[in-house]
Protein backbone atom coordinates (compact mmCIF):
# COMPACT_ATOMS: atom_id res chain seq x y z
CA UNK A 1 0.00 0.00 0.00
CA UNK A 2 1.34 3.42 -1.01
CA UNK A 3 1.84 6.00 1.77
CA UNK A 4 -0.59 8.81 0.97
CA UNK A 5 -0.25 10.61 4.30
CA UNK A 6 1.60 13.56 2.76
CA UNK A 7 -1.26 14.25 0.34
CA UNK A 8 -3.84 13.94 3.11
CA UNK A 9 -1.83 16.33 5.30
CA UNK A 10 -1.56 18.88 2.47
CA UNK A 11 -5.29 18.64 1.77
CA UNK A 12 -6.22 18.93 5.45
CA UNK A 13 -3.98 21.99 5.77
CA UNK A 14 -5.94 23.58 2.87
CA UNK A 15 -2.96 23.39 0.51
CA UNK A 16 -5.17 22.01 -2.25
CA UNK A 17 -2.79 22.87 -5.08
CA UNK A 18 0.07 20.89 -3.53
CA UNK A 19 -2.32 18.06 -2.60
CA UNK A 20 -3.38 17.96 -6.24
CA UNK A 21 0.25 17.66 -7.35
CA UNK A 22 0.93 14.89 -4.83
CA UNK A 23 -2.13 12.85 -5.77
CA UNK A 24 -1.53 13.44 -9.48
CA UNK A 25 1.92 11.83 -9.20
CA UNK A 26 0.32 8.81 -7.52
CA UNK A 27 -2.42 8.67 -10.16
CA UNK A 28 0.07 8.65 -13.01
CA UNK A 29 2.05 5.79 -11.46
CA UNK A 30 -0.77 3.79 -9.87
CA UNK A 31 -1.82 0.27 -10.70
CA UNK A 32 -4.86 0.04 -12.94
CA UNK A 33 -7.26 -0.80 -10.09
CA UNK A 34 -6.19 2.29 -8.07
CA UNK A 35 -5.95 4.89 -10.86
CA UNK A 36 -9.56 6.02 -10.57
CA UNK A 37 -9.24 6.44 -6.79
CA UNK A 38 -6.22 8.72 -7.11
CA UNK A 39 -7.82 10.62 -9.98
CA UNK A 40 -10.83 11.22 -7.71
CA UNK A 41 -8.54 12.67 -5.04
CA UNK A 42 -6.90 14.88 -7.68
CA UNK A 43 -10.30 16.17 -8.77
CA UNK A 44 -11.51 16.78 -5.21
CA UNK A 45 -8.30 18.73 -4.51
CA UNK A 46 -8.67 20.78 -7.69
CA UNK A 47 -12.35 21.39 -6.92
CA UNK A 48 -11.48 22.74 -3.48
CA UNK A 49 -8.76 24.92 -5.01
CA UNK A 50 -11.30 26.35 -7.48
CA UNK A 51 -13.71 26.91 -4.60
CA UNK A 52 -11.27 28.99 -2.54
CA UNK A 53 -10.36 30.96 -5.68
CA UNK A 54 -14.02 31.77 -6.36
CA UNK A 55 -14.35 29.67 -9.53
CA UNK A 56 -17.68 28.06 -8.66
CA UNK A 57 -18.21 26.49 -12.08
CA UNK A 58 -14.79 24.80 -11.95
CA UNK A 59 -15.39 23.76 -8.34
CA UNK A 60 -18.73 22.19 -9.18
CA UNK A 61 -17.32 20.31 -12.17
CA UNK A 62 -14.26 18.91 -10.42
CA UNK A 63 -15.99 18.10 -7.11
CA UNK A 64 -18.73 16.23 -8.98
CA UNK A 65 -16.25 14.24 -11.08
CA UNK A 66 -14.10 13.40 -8.07
CA UNK A 67 -17.03 12.39 -5.88
CA UNK A 68 -18.39 10.13 -8.62
CA UNK A 69 -15.06 8.34 -8.82
CA UNK A 70 -14.59 8.00 -5.06
CA UNK A 71 -18.10 6.58 -4.57
CA UNK A 72 -16.89 3.42 -6.29
CA UNK A 73 -14.39 2.85 -3.47
CA UNK A 74 -16.78 3.34 -0.53
CA UNK A 75 -16.99 2.75 2.35
CA UNK A 76 -13.24 3.29 2.70
CA UNK A 77 -10.08 2.89 0.71
CA UNK A 78 -6.55 3.59 1.87
CA UNK A 79 -8.21 4.08 5.26
CA UNK A 80 -10.02 7.21 3.99
CA UNK A 81 -13.61 7.42 5.22
CA UNK A 82 -15.11 7.95 1.77
CA UNK A 83 -18.73 7.84 2.94
CA UNK A 84 -18.14 10.87 5.16
CA UNK A 85 -15.99 12.67 2.59
CA UNK A 86 -18.53 12.18 -0.20
CA UNK A 87 -21.36 13.29 2.08
CA UNK A 88 -19.50 16.50 2.84
CA UNK A 89 -18.68 17.04 -0.84
CA UNK A 90 -22.41 16.68 -1.57
CA UNK A 91 -23.07 19.40 1.02
CA UNK A 92 -20.56 21.69 -0.71
CA UNK A 93 -22.15 21.04 -4.09
CA UNK A 94 -25.63 21.88 -2.79
CA UNK A 95 -24.41 25.09 -1.17
CA UNK A 96 -21.84 26.52 -3.60
CA UNK A 97 -23.58 29.88 -3.80
CA UNK A 98 -23.44 30.58 -0.06
CA UNK A 99 -20.86 33.18 0.94
CA UNK A 100 -19.28 31.18 3.75
CA UNK A 101 -19.05 27.86 1.88
CA UNK A 102 -15.24 27.86 1.84
CA UNK A 103 -15.41 27.46 5.63
CA UNK A 104 -17.22 24.15 5.07
CA UNK A 105 -14.55 22.39 3.00
CA UNK A 106 -14.06 19.03 4.71
CA UNK A 107 -10.88 17.42 5.85
CA UNK A 108 -10.01 13.89 4.82
CA UNK A 109 -10.84 11.67 7.77
CA UNK A 110 -9.26 8.27 8.28
CA UNK A 111 -10.95 5.14 9.57
CA UNK A 112 -9.49 3.24 12.49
Amino acid sequence: MIDISVGIKLFNESDYFSAHDFFEDLWMNADHNEKEFFQGLVQISVGCYHLICGNMKGAESQLTKGKNKLIKFEPNFYRIDLVTLNSKINFLLKNLTHLEITNKIPIIELTT
